[in-house]
């Protein structure tokens, strides 16, 4: 009987010894041999080159996961953070009267629930804005339409509240503000009346924070 590992592992044939085996397989197996010794060679290059690719990826996802911070949480250079700030803490009060009538401050703006809120947000609709920041900081009111107008699910915007006037007179403890309102500082204790349309003959010159 013939040893099975004088067989050849190529073809299956068999050979009387050793000597013949090896001859059989230079003579009729050796560029076979080649060829599946590159391509066995090939493959691992292969598998290396998309390993390492797939390896860069998760690095490079991570890193940007963990680096960069989604514009939409900054808003005019007011952040929206996991939780409130304490370190500077004060309030300020707005009214809004739209053709002499009082329109109510939604609740809710600058806060996305089970996300984060930024420095500028309102709890409900008493008009009482929060100024709560990390540091000591002059916001003014216009970065906190800003917040109010990109606030996820808040209804009504400042725009859809004032109609699109581009003309709204703007009221701070009382006294008009002559300039642009998006430069009115927001200082504690602040009565800030926004007036669309015609302006009526009594306003709002302070409010009753309670403690705030």
């Amino acid at each position: 009987m013939v040893d099975a590992e004088k067989k050849c592992d190529i073809c299956g044939k068999a050979f009387e010894n050793s000597s013949k085996l090896n001859q059989h397989k230079s003579d009729s197996h050796k560029n076979l041999a080649k060829v599946k010794k590159t391509t066995s060679n090939s493959s691992r290059n292969k598998v290396t080159a998309i390993a390492a690719v797939i390896a860069m990826i998760i690095v490079v996802a991570v890193y940007l996961s963990e680096n960069q911070q989604s514009p939409a949480t900054v808003i005019q250079g007011v952040r929206c953070d996991p939780t409130e700030s304490i370190d500077f803490h004060i309030h300020a009060h707005l009214d809004v009267i739209v053709d002499g009538k009082s329109v109510t401050v939604p609740a809710g703006i600058g806060i996305k629930p089970n996300e984060c809120l930024y420095w500028l947000h309102t709890h409900n609709t008493s008009g009482v804005i929060h100024i709560e920041a990390p540091q000591e900081t002059t916001f003014t009111l216009g970065q906190f339409i800003q917040i109010w107008d990109n606030t996820p699910s808040i209804s009504p915007t400042f725009e859809e509240i004032i109609n699109g006037d581009k003309n709204f007179k703007v009221f701070v403890n009382g006294f008009e503000y002559k300039d642009s309102y998006d430069k009115i500082p927001l200082n504690a204790h602040d009565e800030i009346v926004i007036v669309s349309g015609s302006v009526p003959p009594t306003l709002p010159q302070s409010y009753e924070f309670n403690g705030l």
